[in-house]
């Protein structure tokens, strides 16, 4: 079993058990509660737990994460985030709104019928191959708005190695 790691929480109302990627585990107790009732808890889980760690094990955690550390890192996302658009779509040459730099906690970037490109901040930490694939991803549906055939051609087109890139970005966690 992974090393669990237990916090006590004056707001918490249940208790939680948390896997972070690398597989390290967290439960979180009510402060009203006690710890053997906590442990109990855990005993009752370990199967899950084990599971889930393995499943958690080969992910890479970017260095930074929460509120303070997008506000650090905002702006300077925004200026690698806005060349690496404009360097693919001097290719693509696909019309957009804008490109905004958001704090999301699943998706990478993501495209609205509007012409908007969204992108997350952490897209700076990743290796540049990982994050012009991400790029060319959302500029592509400027045109195709779906994953069909037509849609991963359009990918191809400059990212032949796409699915090697869809497989590592699994890797990393947001």
């Amino acid at each position: 079993m992974p090393a669990v790691e237990y916090r006590i929480s004056k707001r918490a109302r249940h208790v939680r058990i948390t896997v972070y990627p690398g597989g390290t585990a967290r439960v979180t107790v009510p402060q009203r509660l006690s710890r053997e009732v906590a442990e109990r808890f855990v005993e009752a889980r370990v199967e899950w737990i084990q599971q889930a760690a393995a499943r958690m094990k080969h992910l890479k955690p970017l260095p930074v994460s929460g509120r303070r550390a997008y506000l650090a890192h905002k702006e300077e996302a925004r200026a690698i985030i806005t060349e690496c658009v404009h360097k693919w779509n001097a290719y693509y040459n696909h019309p957009f709104t804008r490109i905004a730099i958001k704090d999301t906690k699943r998706a990478w970037g993501s495209c609205s019928y509007k012409g908007n490109l969204n992108f997350s901040y952490a897209l700076m930490f990743l290796p540049s191959d990982l994050r012009d694939y991400v790029v060319v991803h959302e500029l592509c549906h400027l045109r195709e708005h779906n994953h069909s055939l037509r849609f991963w051609a359009l990918v191809a087109q400059t990212m032949p190695q796409y699915q090697e890139h869809r497989r590592a970005l699994r890797h990393y966690v947001l």
